[in-house]
């Protein structure tokens, strides 16, 4: 008898590696400020912005043959839904915003709504001192009912990207080093 194992459900991550990470880092953290932060768990300008910062555009300039990169590779990805044509939506429709943690400071488990891919950037991260996102099952183990996480390993300049229903969270940091994140949804067709 033989036998085939099929991978049901599975939802795909995706990393990229940033181009001419060095120079493209200093030129991301002069865009972010954040001042007038309301909340606790960690610093942010989600809330400042209303889920889109007004630096979208300056962002798309730094980081343009990079996410030039990522839409090609979604457009071949979602191909059978969109046949070859761009999934998503015009840039002035995405969400960025950014977040720094300090020792102690976390973002609890969320996700992003439906139809959207969700994209996260690490501007200022050591592997060695920070712990990266963690992702939830959306399904139960099968064989011991528990919910699996799992975190991915990623490096400084680095994007992950996932469907925006994935529940994830930032896990409490345990750093004296600043963790650095930018965070950007883009909308589907």
């Amino acid at each position: 008898m033989n036998a085939q194992s099929l991978n049901l459900f599975g939802f795909n991550i995706t990393k990229f590696v940033i181009d001419d990470w060095s120079d493209k880092k200093s030129r991301l953290l002069k865009l972010i400020d954040f001042t007038d932060n309301e909340i606790i768990e960690c610093q942010t300008d989600y809330y400042k912005y209303q889920t889109t910062a007004p630096y979208l555009n300056e962002f798309v300039d730094i980081m343009q043959t990079d996410l030039d990169k990522l839409v090609n590779e979604y457009t071949q990805i979602l191909s059978d839904r969109y046949g070859g044509e761009c999934p998503f939506k015009n840039v002035e429709e995405w969400q960025l915003w950014s977040q720094r943690y300090a020792i102690g400071q976390f973002h609890g488990a969320h996700n992003h709504g439906l139809m959207n891919i969700s994209c996260v950037l690490y501007v200022e991260f050591n592997p060695q001192e920070h712990f990266p996102t963690t992702f939830y099952s959306p399904h139960p183990n099968p064989y011991y009912g528990t919910i699996d996480k799992i975190a991915p390993p990623v490096n400084e300049g680095e994007i992950l990207t996932f469907p925006s229903v994935l529940l994830h969270e930032s896990p409490v940091s345990k750093s004296n080093k600043q963790r650095t994140i930018m965070s950007f949804n883009i909308p589907m067709r």
